[in-house]
């Protein structure tokens, strides 16, 4: 029980004490994926945030922002006892932090409950000709490859952010829509909201490199309940093959 408690309150510190990106506007997505390439029927759908000011911006899940905030105002009020249980459950657990100042891009993400944290590279954009009207901005098409996969970009210049969702960034506007081939991931502006908006990177994370986590993927999905074990320990009882069946048809990642 001691134990426990002196983990709680690390949990608290590192809550409170996490770097916050702020916004005076926020850009909301309607992000729709696939994880199974085998059922394309099967269709995942989150609401994600962005967050953009002149030196940095954070793109992450709209639901885990509001849990975040939700945490940190009971904590704020003296309130320990959070029932995690009746919190919104969030799937996406990518996160991207852009460092406009020195142009870097961070990715968080998550092997059961472990976040590890790796920079990734510019994409390189093919301007199209393409020209069309995506509800209220006029827009123009652009062209870039994520690991051999081809994704179309329709970005404004009457938001003058050179922004995205995701890793979708350094086009002369912001990015209202975008896409793959086989439209296995879709993003799409469906709102904005003037006022200031916060949100926290990852505090307790591992930094590492692309390759590493993506390693860390593949050894977990070969043995989802085996590996859920090793990081998970005693603290919550899995059944194998539930876990395991879970995860048998994981195969189509964003990265």
């Amino acid at each position: 029980m001691k134990k426990e408690i002196i983990l709680f309150l690390v949990f608290i510190t590192n809550f409170i004490n996490a770097q916050s990106i702020n916004s005076d506007i926020a850009y909301y997505y309607n992000y729709s994926y696939h994880t199974d390439s085998t059922n394309i029927n099967k269709i995942n759908t989150e609401d994600t945030v962005l967050l953009t000011n002149p030196k940095e911006s954070l793109f992450c899940s709209y639901t885990k922002m509001k849990n975040d905030s939700t945490i940190l105002s009971n904590i704020q009020k003296g309130n320990m006892v959070i029932d995690y249980s009746v919190l919104p459950k969030s799937k996406v657990n990518q996160s991207v932090y852009f460092d406009k100042e020195k142009g870097n891009i961070t990715v968080y993400d998550k092997v059961i409950n472990a976040t590890f944290s790796f920079p990734v590279t510019k994409l390189e954009w093919q301007l199209g000709s393409n020209k069309k009207k995506i509800g209220e901005f006029d827009c123009q098409n652009a062209y870039c490859l994520i690991n051999g996969r081809k994704f179309e970009a329709w970005f404004t210049k009457s938001i003058p952010l050179s922004d995205g969702p995701y890793r979708f960034k350094g086009l002369p506007g912001l990015v209202i829509e975008v896409y793959d081939e086989k439209m296995l991931f879709h993003f799409l502006l469906n709102g904005l909201k003037k006022g200031n908006t916060k949100a926290d990177l990852p505090k307790n994370h591992i930094p590492t490199t692309k390759e590493t986590f993506v390693n860390k993927r593949k050894e977990f999905l070969k043995d989802p309940a085996g590996v859920t074990k090793v990081y998970m320990g005693d603290r919550i009882k899995i059944d194998p093959q539930v876990v395991n069946n879970n995860f048998k048809n994981y195969n189509v990642f964003l990265d």
